[in-house]
């Protein structure tokens, strides 16, 4: 992918299925020098978070120690209010930008519907804080080759 960009200068690169750290860390350094990717990469963005070798498409995840004070608050920030005096002092955040801003989720066996992740950032983030995060449902009736639109929270 490198050296496509160092010797062809593209706009824009298609890449079928990101498997392995070398190639996560040639999309990154596609993306810093300005050339759109569009790629596949197998798992829903949760798996790709659990996934060591893909979770650097979305930002990479690291672990951070957090003081007495900061713990408790994100305790009672999560639990809204209610901690019962239980607090965990480490944390997961996304270390740094997701290679991608847009998630297109296609499911197996699913071929007329997809899942919309339009804020990478924002989603990953929520999912990482243990909440849910929004999502664009498209769905194609075969038939009438219509698509149709709605919104949900995973």
């Amino acid at each position: 992918m490198v050296e496509c960009v160092q010797n062809h200068t593209p706009h824009v690169m298609v890449i079928d299925e990101i498997g392995r750290p070398r190639e996560v860390e040639a999309a990154r350094t596609v993306k810093q020098r300005g050339v759109r990717i569009i790629a596949s990469a197998h798992g829903d963005l949760r798996k790709l978070l659990k996934n060591k070798e893909l979770r650097g498409l979305v930002g990479g995840v690291e672990t951070v120690t957090l003081g007495d004070k900061a713990a408790k608050e994100e305790a009672e920030r999560r639990s809204n209010g209610g901690a019962n005096g239980q607090f965990s002092k480490t944390k997961a955040q996304r270390m740094g930008e997701p290679t991608f801003d847009i998630i297109v989720e296609v499911r197996r066996g699913e071929k007329h519907e997809w899942r919309i992740t339009r804020d990478a950032k924002t989603a990953v983030d929520a999912i990482l804080d243990g909440q849910k995060y929004k999502v664009e449902l498209r769905t194609r009736d075969p038939q009438l080759s219509i698509i149709m639109f709605d919104f949900a929270e995973l």
